[in-house]
Parts: C-alpha cells; structure tokens; sequence
C-alpha cells in the first residue's frame, strides 16, 4: 500500500509538471516576440520593471521562464542590467500566483478544462485552437493536483513521513535543504511547493514545515537560470546571480522574522494550503519591499563581480 501510495503521488506530481510547462509553453508561443518586446519596452523604471515581471511571471506561471528570458535580453544589450534585476525581483513574486490558485479545492475544474481543450483543438478557428495547448496544459496541471492529493491520503499513518515532516517543522534548515534540493532536481519551484500543498491539503504537514519547503524551493530553482547563463556575456551571468542573490536575501528575512511570518500567515486564513499560499507571498513581497528601492546601487555592485571563463563586455 505504501509503495502504491508513493508511485501515485509520483505519477501524479509527473502529470502536474508536464501541465505547467504544456500551459507557460503553450502561452509564450502564443505571444511570440512580444512577451520579449513587453518586458524590453515596460521595464524602464524599477517599479515598471517589478510590475511587468510579476505580470509575465503570472501569465506564464513560471519564474524560471521569465528570468531566462531576462538574462537572454540582457545578453542581447536590449535591456539594461538595472532594468533586469527589477523584473526578476517582480518575477519572483509573480511566481507565487500559481500557489495561490492551488491552494484553493479546484481540482474539479480539470476535466472540465480538459474537455473545453479538447472541443477548441478539433474547432477550425486558429485562435481557438491555439488556446487548447494551454487549457490543457491548465486542465492537467488540476489534475496532477487532485490526484496527488488523493495520493498523498493514503501515506497518514506512515511514521517515516510524519518524522520527517516533524523534523523540518522543528529545524528548519532541514526543510529548507529538502526544497532546494527538490526544486534543483526537477528545475521547478511550483511542482516542490504543489507537493507541499498536496500535504497540506490532507493535514499532513504543519506550516512551518511547509513554509520552509517553499523557501528552500524558491532558492533552488535559481539553478535554471544559472545553468542559462552559463557560457553567455558577463552581464547575462550577473543577472542570474541577482536572481540568486535575490532568493538568498529573501530566504534571509524570512527566516530572520520566521515566527512573524507564521503568525501572519496564520491569522490570514483558515485553511492550511491558504497559509501557506499567503506565506509564500508574504515572504517573497517582504524581499522585493527591502531590495526593489536598492536596485540600482545592488546592481552597480553585482556589476564589480567577475566570472572565470566569461565573455568580455
């Protein structure tokens, strides 16, 4: 029963995954060059770039794909240093959306979804049948979702996880750890803290713990955009790094006003996955307050850094 548990849940997270990128891929080829040309021309002042990634980033439901498009403009010379850092600090909020959908019971909306995907593929207008691509990938992103949280019931009265759940509750670091490493792996920050969601939908998880997943996740799913950046200009390395400076100051603050963040999470709401959810915001809101305002001289000292191997320029 265990190990059943444990592949449905797998196969289940596989599911939710293959729909977030079904559904951002789907969305940014649908917009073509002009996601590109709406961050170049709106990220003109900090704020503006703080806005235009947290809308892109909501959009597209990934971070990642935001940032890497970031670092390749930024290598391209089409938008400035400054004006990437800004909308990575909004992408890193934005990214926070897909958890707040999650976190409510909607899990029933995929076959529905599934099923409106499905009638506008086999429909003969262009712009209907482009939509399908992403209401499908929506469709099994809520379906990964649900299923995973079936999944997740059968594992209550398993002591291994409710150890583990309880040493990351009791020590952070260690759930911390577990989330990087997560979302390191599977290059996906959402699918770490969808699986924390999935917990906390069946009560499997306490907050602290859940939230310490998700600090950790944010942090490493910078490996996407370093391992992007790897190879290109020392200006697009240095927009990857802020990306990973940014998560590392957040991580910083938030664990600094860690019994702060609880409570407020706390008091937000009733249901466990909608603490978390706000956490996450919390936390993520709480880095872009303290480093939005020092873009510029934050930048201006990134800049100083050097990279061994990097091209000049």
């Amino acid at each position: 029963m265990l190990w059943v548990g444990l592949f449905k849940a797998t196969v289940f997270l596989v599911i939710f995954m293959l729909g977030l990128r079904l559904m951002s891929g789907a969305i940014a080829r649908s917009a073509g060059p002009g996601l590109s040309r709406l961050l170049e021309r709106l990220a003109g002042s900090p704020w503006r770039g703080f806005g235009t990634g947290f809308l892109v980033t909501a959009l597209l439901q990934s971070s990642s794909m935001t940032t890497v498009m970031v670092v390749g403009l930024v290598n391209a010379g089409v938008m400035t240093f400054a004006q990437g850092c800004s909308v990575i600090i909004g992408a890193n909020v934005g990214t926070t959306i897909t958890g707040q959908l999650l976190s409510f019971n909607l899990h029933w909306l995929g076959w529905a979804l599934l099923i409106l995907g499905l009638l506008c593929r086999l429909l003969p207008h262009r712009r209907l049948r482009r939509a399908a691509a992403a209401l499908g990938g929506c469709a099994l992103l809520f379906i990964g979702m649900g299923g995973m949280t079936a999944a997740l019931a059968s594992l209550k009265e398993l002591a291994l996880l409710r150890s583990m759940v309880q040493a990351a509750g009791d020590l952070p670091w260690k759930g911390l750890l577990a989330g990087v490493i997560g979302a390191a792996v599977l290059q996906s920050s959402s699918a770490v803290i969808a699986f924390a969601l999935g917990l906390a939908h069946e009560g499997l998880i306490t907050l602290p713990a859940a939230l310490a997943l998700a600090i950790g996740a944010d942090l490493g799913t910078c490996s996407t955009a370093l391992i992007a950046a790897a190879g290109m200009e020392k200006t697009a390395r240095r927009a990857a790094w802020f990306h990973f400076f940014f998560n590392l100051t957040s991580m910083a603050l938030a664990l600094i006003f860690y019994p702060q963040l609880l409570a407020i999470a706390a008091k937000s709401a009733a249901a466990l996955p909608r603490q978390l959810a706000n956490a996450h915001f919390f936390y993520n809101l709480l880095g872009a307050a303290v480093l939005l305002p020092l873009v510029e001289p934050l930048s201006a000292l990134v800049k100083g850094w050097t990279f061994p191997g990097s091209v000049p320029r």
